[in-house]
Order: structure tokens, then C-alpha cells, then sequence
């Protein structure tokens, strides 16, 4: 009888990947932010807030607040984000 060896190693099955087409501008569009409570993220959001409005002309920032950085959003966030009809939304992760 021959010696079987099996290999452990097998190629990953590769799926195609689906994504939402990207706008062409955000002008008009309305933003949620959302904080994630870490130090200083508060100072990123209000930088990006002052150049979504002033540069990028978004029509609106939605800001809201996670209730610590080790929770997920809230769902009440999420349905106001959803009653604001945000078209965007922005938030981060790590230090």
C-alpha cells in the first residue's frame, strides 16, 4: 500500500463582490457623523464637519454619539439616521 498525503492547504473560494456606485459629488447631500467616543474624535469630526459645509457644500451634518466606545450605535441612532435620510455616514474606529 502507497503513502497518502494530504495537504491542509486550500485555495480560498473568491466571490464576487457587490457595491453601491459612487456619486459623482456629495454637493447637497446630507452627512451623519457619528462619534465613537475616543479621545480627540470629537476635534477630527468637527475639522470634517467645517470642510463638508464649506468646501465639499454638503446640505446638511447630522452629528450623533455613540453611548461608549465599546458600544455599538444604538438603534434609535440608526432610526434617526434614517428619519434625517442621510446619504452618507462617517465614523471611526482605533486610536
Amino acid at each position: 500500500m502507497g503513502t497518502c498525503v494530504l495537504s491542509p492547504v486550500s485555495m480560498p473560494e473568491v466571490k464576487g463582490v457587490n457595491r453601491n456606485p459612487r456619486a459623482a459629488s456629495i454637493k447637497g447631500m446630507r452627512i451623519a457623523t457619528v462619534d465613537n467616543t475616543k479621545p480627540n474624535f470629537i476635534t477630527f469630526l468637527d475639522k470634517i464637519e467645517e470642510l463638508l459645509l464649506s468646501k465639499y457644500e454638503v446640505a446638511a451634518v447630522h452629528r450623533y454619539r455613540k453611548p461608549g466606545r465599546t458600544e455599538g450605535v444604538a438603534q434609535e441612532i440608526i432610526d434617526d439616521i434614517k428619519k434625517n435620510q442621510c446619504d452618507v455616514v462617517i465614523t471611526g474606529l482605533g486610536d
